[in-house]
């Protein structure tokens, strides 16, 4: 029993490793091309900070990390999953990145990354060599961050030229063009603890007066009691 329990732990382990390799081997007849794709309208949405989350079997970047528009993202390995998180900057600054869990904070929205950032397999004689993919942040829809594609260039080995095409923003109904209904959570924290101190102002004084008619209270009893 013991050896049949061992032999097949050993199984389960190279089935492992076998399912990595296969996953890393091209089908005959195909070739990976080099892509890069960038969300390019930040400058647009000053108050939030996009944070790109790997998850996966092989990870060995950073991660998390802020996104830029001038530089491709990656989820390292072909494998992996992709996620991006819009961030309130104030709240980002507050909390401190560390201390933020980006797959449960209700004040954060997110996008799934659905195609491969970094690189894409074509038949062996497509002469696709590059593609090169623009996002643009078009608002947020209740917990999501909504991205489209809004360019896209594809450059070939057989002398053609580069294939440039745009693309309109979508037409989605409610959609918000700031992370939350009205204020930030960094400003409504700020709200509420100015809000705190005045109400603890303005209790403050009853308190001491309070204090002062029943002290005096006593001392008039204790006068009458001489009488």
């Amino acid at each position: 029993m013991k050896l049949s329990i061992k032999f097949l732990i050993i199984l389960l382990i190279l089935s492992a490793f076998t399912a990595n390799a296969c996953a890393d081997v091209l089908f005959p007849g195909t070739r990976g091309i080099d892509r890069c794709v960038k969300i390019v309208n930040l400058e647009e949405f000053p108050e939030i900070v996009l944070v790109g989350h790997i998850a996966g079997p092989i990870i060995q970047c950073e991660n998390p990390y802020i996104i830029s528009s001038n530089k491709c993202l990656t989820k390292f390995y072909k494998a992996n999953d992709l996620t991006i998180y819009a961030i309130d900057k104030d709240y980002l600054e507050a909390k401190g990145l560390d201390n933020i869990d980006l797959e449960s904070d209700p004040n954060l929205c997110f996008y799934e990354v659905e195609i491969n950032p970094k690189w894409n397999v074509v038949k062996e004689e497509d002469p696709l060599t590059r593609e090169e993919v623009e996002y643009s942040i078009a608002g947020f829809s209740e917990d999501r961050l909504v991205l489209y594609t809004s360019r896209k260039v594809s450059e070939y080995n057989d002398g053609s030229p580069d294939r440039i095409e745009t693309f309109e923003e979508p037409d989605i109904p409610n959609i918000r063009l700031t992370i939350k209904e009205n204020t930030s959570f960094a400003e409504k924290n700020t709200s509420s603890i100015k809000e705190n101190l005045s109400l603890n102002e303005e209790t403050v004084p009853d308190v001491v007066d309070k204090k002062d008619e029943g002290i005096l209270a006593s001392i008039i009893r204790f006068l009458k009691g001489l009488v």
